[in-house]
């Protein structure tokens, strides 16, 4: 019996420490995940968790016709993922992956939201000071490599700037990032996701021919 105790205690401490080590994490939880992307060129893609939505973690840069880089730079296209008009920004993620529509943007902004509260009340109440800009939800998106970017659940926003096609030239680069959700509004514009300096919203004035970043969000099962 005493046997039989003893191991019984033994199995409880072990199991105790692999949730410990996370071994067994929380199906909330919330951060880069195992998964490896792929697209059509080979690209490889880390990938995040963030609410209970799994994102590429990159912008995306599969080359296709309607894509460009910015100022037509190749280094552009490896440092930011290339740009896409709207149409084909719909059909250029790879299988099991698609273009994000209006409503899962706002979902994913209203999670960033709660967590970036949470962080924020949690460090309050624990007396610990606040990084800057830390109060601020967009700056946990921003990547690390922009100014104020904490880059919290590993969504690694790059500035990468657009294309305009009423002007035929690329625009902003360094200063913000926008994305193509796959919800149109009329014949010329579409809604996409902007995260600027101080602001991160979904909008609605993203002309159809322009050149903006995708960002591949996976299927739910």
């Amino acid at each position: 019996m005493k046997s039989k105790i003893t191991k019984f205690i033994v199995a409880c401490l072990a199991l105790a420490s692999f949730a410990l080590m996370g071994c067994e994490p929380s199906k909330d939880a919330e951060g880069p995940v195992n998964i490896t992307v792929k697209d059509a060129d080979g690209n490889k893609y880390p990938t995040t968790k963030i609410g209970q939505q799994i994102w590429m973690a990159k912008n995306l840069n599969v080359n296709v016709e309607g894509s460009m880089c910015y100022d037509n730079n190749p280094a552009n296209c490896k440092r930011y993922g290339r740009l896409y008009t709207w149409e084909v920004a719909k059909t250029a993620c790879p299988s099991g992956w698609h273009l994000p529509s209006k409503e899962e943007f706002e979902v994913f902004l209203e999670a960033v939201k709660l967590r970036t509260e949470q962080i924020v009340t949690q460090k309050k109440l624990n007396a610990e000071p606040l990084k800057k800009g830390e109060d601020k939800f967009y700056n946990h998106l921003r990547d690390s490599s922009w100014e104020d970017g904490l880059n919290t659940f590993g969504f690694s926003a790059l500035p990468a700037g657009y294309y305009t096609s009423d002007y035929k030239g690329s625009n902003l680069l360094g200063l913000n990032a926008d994305f193509w959700s796959s919800t149109g509004g009329d014949s010329d514009y579409a809604y996409g996701l902007d995260i600027f300096y101080s602001s991160a919203s979904v909008h609605y004035y993203y002309n159809k021919t322009d050149g903006h970043s995708v960002r591949c969000l996976k299927d739910s099962n």
